[in-house]
Order: structure tokens, then sequence, then C-alpha cells
């Protein structure tokens, strides 16, 4: 269950529509009355977002709903629907320059859409995704359609699109801010910056008449015509256009991703700081070993928190290193956990000296080293971490 908004990720949600189970209305139709009389039904429990009003189906399985097996059966060929399409493609070409350009349709079903910009015989490149079976079809007409699902990480640096186009598919995502916000940020990584079209069923106009037909169990997602901004407005987009349209029945919005600077070097940054937390792993133990080989004795001074975590990240085991001392006699007589170092006392390197002293928490290095200074506790080498390695602590000694 969805406890949080689907669109925005408010925790507060109102119930709205809960009628029970309902079997699926458009996929899989039924070719037998005894197959439409035991048709397989799912919950139906809509709620509705306490901050931006989406309505959304809690219950939705996605992986229930069998889209690579069977239609989406959406009739395209009503007059007026007819002419919607075609001032959508009008508006791509008057207001957007799609002239000679590349556009990748997500969802692309039977090509209707692309086949209507192919018509006008621009020099567009034309590319389909749909794991349907509508995918074969789209390809008996002539056009370049993927048997798939459009992967932003993969598609968008293969394809390098100047727009994208998804009508009437985000409705049925579990997951739809998650679904756009990966476009997002795979333009940012691949510095691709489509123009993207998307479409979806509006709710207000059922709101308002207090309709109860519009729910279907293949659309979780009921967005009004703010919740669709909104949702594209948090997860990094800018909103060129949005407005309802098709007598106020559907939201169409006109947005591109905002160029994040950071993105780029956060991404840079995580790469770098995994890499080098391997490489330490296997450095530190070298250099623990090389100490131990030379004949020098160890301590390492914090014993839980950051220092247990110290410990164990090196697997630096009782059996081998079995000397740890706290500055918190509360802790004393206590064991690490897992590397199972009985906690000892600072009196314990007054009493037994080590060669080195390792400090185990950067953050309490410098009041650790003053404490080793004010017990005149004897050592060679005092250490601490530092980018990656065992290194002198810098003014370490007093």
């Amino acid at each position: 269950m969805a406890a949080n908004c689907i669109a925005c990720g408010c925790h507060i949600t109102y119930e709205v529509y809960r009628p029970g189970e309902h079997p699926l209305s458009v996929l899989a139709l039924p070719k037998t009355r005894q197959e439409a009389r035991n048709a397989v039904r799912f919950p139906m429990n809509f709620r509705a977002c306490g901050d931006c009003g989406h309505i959304f189906n809690a219950d939705f399985d996605y992986y229930q709903i069998p889209y690579e097996e069977d239609s989406n059966l959406m009739y395209n060929q009503a007059v007026i629907w007819r002419q919607y399409m075609e001032d959508l493609v009008d508006e791509l070409v008057s207001r957007y320059h799609a002239a000679g350009k590349t556009l990748v349709d997500i969802g692309c079903g039977d090509g209707g859409f692309l086949h209507i910009l192919l018509q006008r015989e621009l020099g567009c490149r034309c590319v389909g995704f749909e794991p349907g079976v509508e995918s074969a079809n789209a390809r008996r007409n002539g056009l370049e359609v993927y048997k798939d699902y459009f992967i932003p990480m993969r598609d968008l640096v293969r394809m390098r699109p100047d727009f994208l186009v998804c009508r009437h598919v985000i409705e049925h995502l579990a997951n739809p801010r998650e679904f756009v916000s990966e476009i997002a940020y795979w333009c940012n990584v691949h510095r691709v910056f489509p123009v993207f079209l998307a479409e979806v069923p509006r709710i207000d106009n059922a709101i308002a008449q207090r309709r109860i037909n519009d729910y279907l169990y293949e659309h979780p997602s009921n967005f009004t015509e703010f919740s669709f901004r909104n949702m594209f407005e948090i997860s990094g987009f800018e909103v060129l256009d949005c407005r309802p349209a098709y007598h106020d029945e559907v939201v169409v919005a006109f947005v591109r991703a905002r160029r994040t600077e950071r993105l780029q070097q956060i991404r840079q940054d995580a790469f770098d700081y995994a890499r080098s937390l391997k490489e330490q792993r296997q450095a530190v133990p070298e250099q623990l070993a090389a100490l131990k080989a030379a004949g020098k004795s160890v301590a390492f001074w914090g014993a839980t928190g950051k220092g247990a975590s110290f410990l164990n990240a090196f697997d630096l085991m009782a059996e081998d290193w079995p000397v740890v001392v706290d500055s918190d006699e509360k802790k004393v007589g206590r064991f690490v956990p897992r590397t199972a170092q009985e906690i000892l006392p600072p009196q314990r390197l007054v009493e037994k000296p080590v060669d080195v002293i390792l400090i185990t928490s950067q953050w309490r290095a410098k009041d650790i080293a003053g404490e080793i200074s004010r017990r005149g506790i004897p050592h060679e080498q005092l250490l601490v971490l530092a980018d990656g390695r065992l290194a002198p602590l810098e003014g370490g000694k007093e």
C-alpha cells in the first residue's frame, strides 16, 4: 500500500473512493461471457493527497497488469479527438520547431501520434517505445518502434532526442514522480534537454461533477491540473506550458528538465568516494600489517560509534588487535560489537605503553590528542585516518 501521495510524496491523504475489488476495464477484455463473469478483480482504494490534490489508488500493484501481453485499446479515430491530436502536432511544429528533429514517443501504442507527425513530411526522426503487442502493429505501419520500455539512462544518450512525448502513460504508473524525476536526472547527466510533451486524463471535471466512473484499476493516478504541474516542478522540470484540453478532460504539459549543475558533481563525488572507500579497506589493513611486521605495538583510541565503525570496517578483530581504549569511563569493561575487544581505560596505556596510538574518530582527534598529552601517555606515533590512509595527526604531540 502506498502510504504517501505518489505524485508529490505528502503523507497526509483522505479516502475518496473504496468500492472493494473491481476487474480490469481496458486491458485483457474477456472473450466470452463466462470469462467475463470470472474476471479477476483488484483492490480499489483511491485517496486524495492533502497537499496537491492528486487522487491515487493506494492498493495498486503494477505487476498485476498484463501490459506486455495485451493491448491498451484506446480509441484514437473519433473526429474531435483526432483533430485534437493534429493540433498538438501543429503546436510541436509551429511553437517548438519540431521539423527535422528527433522525437521519442514513450508508450506509443500503435504509433498513431507518430504517424500524424510523419505524414507532415518534415524530415523528423520518430522513434517509439511500446512494451505491449501494439508495437508489432506500429512496425507493420513502417514506424521505428521498439518493443521495450523507455529507459532514460540508456535511451536519452542513445537517441539524444529533441522531443519526448508521453501521452496517456503516466496515469498507469505506480510511481509517476519517480519516472519523471529519473528523466530529469539523466537529461542532466547526458546533457540532453528535450522538450517533453506529457498528457494524462484530468480528474478536475470528475470532482466538480461528482462522477463515479472515472476510476479504473489500470489508472492508479488521477491527476488534477495542479498535481500534474506540481509533480513536474518538484521533479526537476521547468514548466513551459500546462493547461487543460479536449473539453478540459485532459491536462497537457510542455516541460523541459532544468539544468542542474550540482547533479553532475554529486554523481562524480559519489563515484570518487566509493572508489576511495573500497581502496582504503585494502590500504589501511596493509599499513597496520606493516606496523606489526616492524614489531610495533598498536592501540586504538575510541571504541564505540565511529570507533566501532572503524574497527568493523577493517575487520580488526580482538584476536589480532586486542588493545582498544576509550575516554568515557562508563564504557570501560564493555566490548566492541562484533570485533569483541574489551574496552579499556586510558590508564592502561600509562601502565603498558604502546608504540602507536591510532585515533579512530577524526572529529574528536584533537581532544583525544590533548588528553594523551595531559595524561603523559608515551608513544612514538599518533595516527589518524586521513584521505584514505593512516597518517600522523597534524599537531598531535603537545
